[in-house]
């Protein structure tokens, strides 16, 4: 059995640490809850400090923050909100969200829009949401929110408000600034893409309206017609022109004159208010039935000459629409109109006299193609004529010349003579006449080589001693040893010559004398022909070198001619670069006529001839032989193939005759002669055609030919088209008999044998 006292002894010990024990739980626990409570008051500080900074975040932003939970309660906000919203704080006393929006809708000009957009959000809960919300009194706000999450779990919504009315006033401005350039851009493209006034004027009009913001416009605009009278032209924009038709014209009243006289421009807030306007009979105030006014524009378009080309003239129904940056605008515009109407109008200026200048040259080619046609119908007449005139001078001269040969009496031969003398004077007439036309028409080539006057006078000379020896005129001959070459066409050159020898002895009488004086004087050739016949008159030396003129055209006259001989000498010497005078002591006291040619340093270079003609060396007098040599004749006309059959037989040549280019072809393949003379102009076929398709014959059946033109067609292009159309040779008709012979054996290849001339 334990002691008692122990017990209680023991008793108390265990009190004793149980007391100890609850002591130290006792102050463990206390230190722990002064710990926590230190922990949350730090807690507690640190939140309030976050709290504070979070406020003093939201209240410095620009932005208007408000925030509302799950069931639309407004939790929170800052005062930039109540700023923007222009509420009183006590507005979110109550804490509703939907008192809220009510009194904020009221900002807008259609409240339940606003409503439903935000009905919207809260019905279909977007993460975010964006809106541009305008209000009644013109500011802009963009709207934000934000859905507001705790542990994935919404608790809410945060909206955000910013004011960018500025922005949106920078914006429009800026969309305005650049509208204003594009017009503008578009309005210098237009003015400049156009040179017709009408259009131009249409597109000045039309930009100039629209740059305004006008609701119509016109441009009235000063013309005047090709008569000179004046008008106005009205070009319309914007409005139809019925609307002003019955109105007229502006009339030259305060508001509309000084616009129409290029004054400053005319601005109006209000045109009915406007003392200017409406003063003036017959209307008091807007006429009846004109467009409703109340905005009036009008800027005056001038030329940079300082004259009123018209007035663009702009209407709005609204007031105040034009304001002083319009008028600079459109200023701008009337700038840059005027000068496009100046080019324009300068333009149709040009346009005029270039169609003016197209009309008259038109004319001038019509006029042209008329005097070509009549010419073309002169030089065809003139080749038929000569033709018709050559044909039957051919069998003239021909047969005169074989008769001439002949053994007949004193009498006959004179007769015969005297033919061959007149046909040859025929003949020299048709030269004459064509020669003349063909300096007329500028149709003379000369073909230029190196010269020996020498050569030239001699043969000159030559060519008329039997006429100067009927006469019995005395003829003298001096040349100067120094004369040199010229540059020149030997054939032109005797022409000019013979010419001059022809009528020093047309106009010497019996037993006269002429003298031929060649000689060098400084730097040019003087060829002097001097007579002693019936001399020039001082009155008609003036004219001697005119077309058609004679000392005496009378019926009466002593001397024929046309009057185109010296006409021709005086065309030929100035295209070698010469001249020619007369000179006459008077009537009856004989002429001198001076050539005068410049002497030119020329190229040394062998002898040639012409290539359109067959120049045989003098043959000694006589026939000349063609013993086997084959001839075709190709001629239509009887007489004239007679003609060469004779002469040519009795130059003992083998003589065929075809009367057609038909027949002349046949017998080409078949008779294949050595040299064929063939006519140009024949029916059916002419000597051109017949001539082509001889040379496209292989040379084993012909083709290669040589043949003779002898044709009536004398002009040098009927001898290019000659040489053309295949022919070695063209010769003129009449034709002398021995000139005709020598032609053939050269191109047969023979030379030397003549047969004396039978008695």
């Amino acid at each position: 059995m334990a002691d008692p006292e122990e017990e209680e002894l023991l008793l108390r010990s265990v009190a004793l640490q149980n007391a100890q024990s609850i002591l130290v739980a006792r102050q463990r626990a206390e230190q722990e809850l002064l710990r926590t409570k230190e922990a949350l008051e730090a807690r507690t500080a640190e939140l309030a400090r976050s709290l504070a900074m979070m406020r003093a975040t939201l209240e410095s932003t620009t932005d208007g923050i408000l925030v509302v939970d799950r069931d639309g309660h407004v939790t929170d906000f800052n005062e930039k909100l109540l700023l923007l919203w222009q509420l009183p704080r006590e507005a979110l006393a109550p804490m509703q969200h939907q008192v809220v929006l009510d009194r904020i809708a009221q900002r807008f000009e259609d409240p339940g829009r606003f409503l439903e957009r935000v009905q919207e959000i809260q019905r279909t809960a977007p993460r975010e949401s964006y809106d541009l919300l305008e209000l009644a009194d013109g500011r802009a706000f963009e709207r934000f929110s934000k859905l507001q999450t705790v542990d994935d779990r919404d608790v809410g919504r945060v909206w955000t408000l910013r004011d960018i009315t500025e922005r949106r006033r920078a914006e429009v401005a800026l969309q305005d600034e650049t509208r204003v350039l594009e017009l503008l851009n578009r309005t210098g493209s237009a003015i400049a893409s156009t040179l017709d006034v009408q259009t131009l004027l249409q597109s000045i009009t039309d930009a100039a309206t629209q740059l305004s913001g006008a609701e119509f416009g016109a441009f009235f605009y000063n013309m005047q017609g090709e008569a000179g009278d004046a008008f106005q032209l009205c070009i319309l924009s914007g409005a139809p022109r019925e609307a002003f038709e019955p109105l007229g014209h502006p009339r030259a009243t305060d508001l509309f004159g000084p616009t129409f006289r290029g004054e400053a421009p005319i601005r109006s807030d209000d045109v009915l208010l406007d003392p200017r306007y409406g003063r003036m009979a017959p209307h008091n105030g807007m006429p009846a039935g004109h467009l409703p006014v109340r905005s009036y524009l009008a800027v005056p378009v001038t030329s940079r000459a300082g004259e009123a080309i018209g007035g663009l003239f702009f209407g709005h129904s609204q007031r105040a629409v034009f304001t002083e940056r319009t008028e600079r605008l459109i200023l701008g515009v009337a700038a840059q109109a005027s000068v496009a109407i100046d080019n324009a109008r300068l333009y149709e200026h040009v346009k005029r006299a270039a169609d003016e200048r197209a009309r008259l040259l038109d004319g001038e080619r019509a006029s042209r193609a008329e005097l070509e046609r009549v010419s073309l119908m002169k030089d065809e007449f003139l080749a038929t004529l000569s033709h018709e005139l050559r044909t039957p001078l051919n069998s003239i001269l021909g047969w005169s010349e074989l008769l001439l040969e002949g053994g007949q009496d004193a009498e006959l031969r004179q007769g015969l003579e005297t033919i061959a003398r007149n046909a040859r004077a025929q003949a020299k007439l048709i030269d004459d006449l064509l020669d003349m036309n063909r300096i007329i028409s500028g149709k003379v080539r000369l073909d230029v080589q190196r010269t020996d006057l020498t050569a030239v006078v001699d043969a000159a000379v030559d060519s008329v001693r039997p006429s100067v020896e009927a006469k019995e005129i005395r003829l003298r001959k001096i040349i100067d040893p120094l004369a040199g070459p010229v540059a020149g066409d030997p054939n032109r050159l005797q022409q000019v010559v013979w010419n001059l020898l022809s009528n020093a002895v047309k106009f010497t009488p019996r037993g006269g004398t002429i003298d031929v004086l060649l000689e060098r004087v400084s730097s040019h050739i003087e060829i002097t022909v001097n007579d002693s016949g019936v001399g020039i008159s001082p009155e008609f030396l003036p004219q001697m070198f005119q077309r058609f003129r004679q000392a005496d055209s009378s019926t009466t006259r002593r001397f024929g001619g046309l009057g185109l001989g010296l006409s021709i000498v005086k065309q030929l010497v100035e295209l070698h670069g010469g001249t020619i005078h007369a000179e006459s002591p008077g009537a009856g006291q004989g002429s001198t006529f001076v050539v005068c040619l410049p002497l030119q340093v020329v190229r040394e270079a062998p002898d040639r001839e012409h290539p359109t003609s067959a120049k045989a060396a003098p043959a000694p007098r006589g026939e000349i032989a063609l013993a086997g040599i084959k001839v075709l004749v190709v001629e239509d006309e009887a007489d004239a193939r007679e003609l060469m059959r004779h002469v040519l037989a009795r130059s003992k040549a083998e003589v065929i005759t075809a009367s057609s280019a038909i027949e002349g072809f046949e017998l080409l393949r078949t008779e294949r002669p050595d040299v064929v003379v063939s006519d140009i102009g024949m029916p059916q076929k002419d000597g051109y055609q017949f001539m082509r398709e001889v040379r496209s014959l292989p040379p084993s059946e012909g083709g290669r030919v040589p043949a003779i033109a002898l044709t009536a067609f004398a002009r040098s292009e009927d001898r290019t088209k000659a040489m053309l159309a295949g022919y070695q040779v063209h010769l003129a008709k009449p034709i002398e008999p021995r000139e005709l012979a020598a032609t053939i054996r050269s191109l047969a290849g023979r030379t030397g044998d003549v047969l004396e001339r039978r008695e």
